[in-house]
């Protein structure tokens, strides 16, 4: 029963695995792995999204929710510089340029009414000489000055010509000083106490000083022109020009703790921080040039680089490169107004030209540079400084083979940078020269930050990647490297091979354009599995004899698809890149062991050609077919009895046809140019290994080997026992000598 409940447990998580599996590769319910193209598309797309997204927050609605006469609980900075029509300051000033126009009065008035005090006066001297009666001179003074009471006109009626006359004209005077001064209909009863006030200071008696009063408080007429005002006043708003204000980027526009005014609020709108609506048609905008901006680098890679295209890690990877700088991008340029300077754009494109290509390098310089400067507003300098000394690091990167030279591609990156900030600021002229050189001191500094950060990340995105760099290359072929000591100490012949092999890989792959030194490492260790049982191949075993001569067939073609495998395995325990591994695992491909096939078929066994094929794959790279190639050529071409010239390129022309013929180079990448390059220069290298030599005399005769058939020299299908229809070249078997004796 436990037994049974075991195995369910055990076939549940065999499941689980399977699933996590499927789900990790991108299968579905059917169990198909989704299309190279199709996972391609989607991680685009998504980069694509994710990019113009991170460009479009400078549009979309501000955060903060802020209303004039509140009071700010953070700092409030502009991250992008701006000049703007204020309307507030604007109206601000004029509204004090109306309030200094003067009001407007009517001069005529003040005259008017004391030449209707004097018209009084006039009149009350004829009542005082008429010779009418008391009362009927009292009445007619009440007809003409109703204001006036009983005993005030009394007063005047009875008191001598000189009090008299003084009443009217201190009255007169009063009057005409208040409306010299201006009477509106708000400060009239203003005026009116201040005719008493005035009355009371001329020493009269109480009768004349209220007298006074009366006479000045009756005459008192507003002479306030509000419309002529009015009139002014516009003309004078009218005639403030437009303000215009400038926010410089990383300006603090509302401190903490600030009370909040009409201008700030506006200033924080005029930077994009308050917006009312989104800005769809610039978000918009800003979607439209990110979608050409990877269209045109998906286009490159269709027609140049179509295999970075199938590769979602590089893809992931270059998006991921370009999303990263972005959003540092978002954070650093809000710092400070020069911090836009300090954003490491070359880092990303000689990234990617170390490791995919120089040409997409030189497009996401483009592409960073651009999309930068719409972050920062300041487009033009940024797109510049960004495309230019990207596309020189990334021409100067290129297959880069010392640590040293990112220090001159920083320099360069540095150089480049500050030339072209430098001479835009001149040719534009907007800061002083101390400025400009600040700022081109920061691009200065920032090249070389770039460099060293992209030498940081390259080992380390290698690994991501899968793409083996340079300078992880030349760490594998050094002498030192623990696995091929190994190799030359366990087996001395291979180790030989291998590095004569490797020569004739690094010029062919020179030849097509191919990486050589990838080419070179691949020989260095495309053979490494034969170090578990080197006595097995006949390069190795020297004076002990073959020992497949008693061995079957078929343990001897197992034994010889096991060097692959485990070569694999032992690249898999070192640590070796992914690229090493597949040229070891494919550059045996599935060719036929033919002297084990005969030989099998010799004996009478019931076997099929296909039995006696290596397990594969084909090569699907330049490199590992050329490492192929490279293999056979070397190991058959020790036994060539015609050295000419002539016949070793007859030789190396049968070995590749025969690769065509068997479809072992159907899934690479080269064309038939290239095989004719690779023909050519394998040929011309061969020829100079096994040049004719000076024949030397009184040599010694030395005893004939036993002629024989080697087994399979490298472990390839092509060692030079092709069938008898292409002309076999037999190759030398060492006779067998005995061993010494243990006794």
């Amino acid at each position: 029963m436990r037994q049974r409940g075991s195995s369910a447990i055990d076939q549940l998580r065999r499941r689980g695995r399977l699933f996590a599996r499927d789900l990790r590769l991108g299968h579905l319910g059917t169990g198909r792995r989704w299309p190279p193209y199709v996972r391609s598309a989607a991680i685009t797309l998504v980069l694509a999204l994710a990019t113009a997204l991170v460009v479009a927050q400078n549009f979309l609605p501000n955060r903060l929710n802020l209303h004039a006469g509140d009071v700010s609980s953070q700092d409030v900075v502009s991250q992008r510089s701006v000049r703007y029509e204020s309307q507030t300051r604007r109206e601000e000033a004029r509204t004090a340029a109306a309030a200094q126009v003067p009001d407007q009065f009517d001069g005529s008035v003040s005259s008017q009414q004391r030449q209707a005090i004097d018209s009084l006066a006039t009149k009350v001297a004829d009542l005082r000489a008429s010779s009418s009666s008391g009362p009927d001179r009292s009445a007619s003074l009440s007809l003409l000055e109703p204001q006036l009471s009983d005993a005030q006109r009394q007063y005047l009626l009875q008191a001598d010509e000189g009090t008299v006359a003084t009443i009217f004209k201190s009255a007169g005077d009063i009057l005409q000083q208040l409306e010299s001064n201006g009477i509106k209909a708000d400060t009239l009863n203003s005026a009116r106490d201040s005719a008493q006030t005035r009355a009371t200071a001329l020493h009269l008696d109480a009768t004349g000083t209220s007298t006074v009063a009366t006479l000045v408080r009756a005459h008192l007429k507003v002479n306030y022109l509000q419309a002529e005002t009015e009139l002014k006043q516009q003309q004078a708003r009218d005639a403030i020009p437009a303000v215009f204000v400038t926010i410089g980027q990383g300006q603090t526009i509302i401190r903490y703790g600030d009370q909040v005014t009409p201008f700030q609020l506006e200033e924080a709108q005029a930077v994009g921080l308050l917006a009312p609506t989104t800005d769809w048609a610039r978000i918009l905008a800003v979607f439209m040039l990110v979608i050409i901006l990877f269209a045109v680098a998906l286009g490159y890679l269709g027609q140049f680089r179509p295999a970075i295209l199938r590769d979602p890690r590089q893809l992931a990877t270059l998006g991921g490169l370009m999303l990263v700088l972005l959003v540092v991008a978002k954070v650093v340029v809000p710092l400070n107004p020069n911090a836009q300077y300090m954003v490491p754009m070359a880092a990303v494109s000689m990234l990617v030209a170390a490791l995919m290509d120089t040409g997409l390098g030189i497009i996401v310089a483009l592409a960073v540079g651009l999309l930068t400067g719409i972050i920062a507003d300041n487009v033009l300098p940024l797109t510049l400084v960004g495309f230019l000394g990207g596309a020189i690091g990334s021409i100067y990167v290129h297959r880069l083979e010392r640590l040293g030279q990112w220090v001159t591609a920083g320099i360069l990156v540095a150089a480049a940078q500050f030339v072209t900030l430098v001479s835009l600021s001149l040719i534009e002229r907007h800061q002083s020269l101390d400025e400009i050189l600040a700022i081109g001191t920061l691009a200065l500094v920032n090249g070389l930050v770039s460099a060293l950060i992209a030498a940081g990340l390259l080992p380390f995105l290698g690994e991501i990647t899968r793409v083996i760099t340079p300078m992880k290359l030349l760490e594998l072929m050094t002498p030192n490297n623990p696995l091929l000591k190994r190799l030359m100490v366990s087996a001395p012949g291979t180790y030989n091979h291998s590095i004569v092999a490797a020569n004739l890989a690094e010029t062919a792959a020179e030849a097509v354009g191919a990486n050589p030194v990838l080419a070179r490492v691949g020989c260095y260790f495309h053979d490494i599995g034969k170090i578990r049982r080197p006595h097995f191949f006949v390069e190795n075993q020297a004076d002990i004899g073959n020992i497949h001569e008693n061995l079957s067939p078929t343990t001897s073609s197992d034994i010889l698809n096991a060097h692959v495998t485990e070569g694999v395995e032992l690249l898999k325990q070192y640590h070796f890149p992914t690229a090493i591994r597949e040229i070891v695992q494919q550059h045996q491909g599935t060719t036929v062991k033919r002297y084990f096939y005969r030989q099998a078929l010799e004996q009478g066994l019931d076997v099929r050609e296909d039995d006696f094929r290596y397990p594969g794959p084909r090569p699907r790279s330049k490199e590992a077919a050329i490492v192929m190639i490279a293999d056979t050529i070397e190991a058959s071409a020790r036994t060539l009895k015609d050295r000419s010239t002539e016949g070793i390129r007859d030789h190396v022309h049968r070995m590749i046809q025969g690769f065509i013929r068997d479809g072992q180079l159907d899934e690479c990448d080269l064309s038939f140019r290239d095989l004719h390059l690779v023909e050519e220069a394998m040929s011309n290298m061969v020829v100079s290994i096994y040049h004719a030599r000076i024949e030397y005399p009184a040599a010694v005769q030395q005893e004939t080997a036993k002629a024989g058939e080697a087994v399979d020299t490298t472990g390839g299908g092509h060692d030079g026992t092709l069938d008898a229809e292409d002309k076999t070249i037999p190759l030398p078997r060492p006779a067998a000598r005995p061993r010494p004796s243990t006794s």
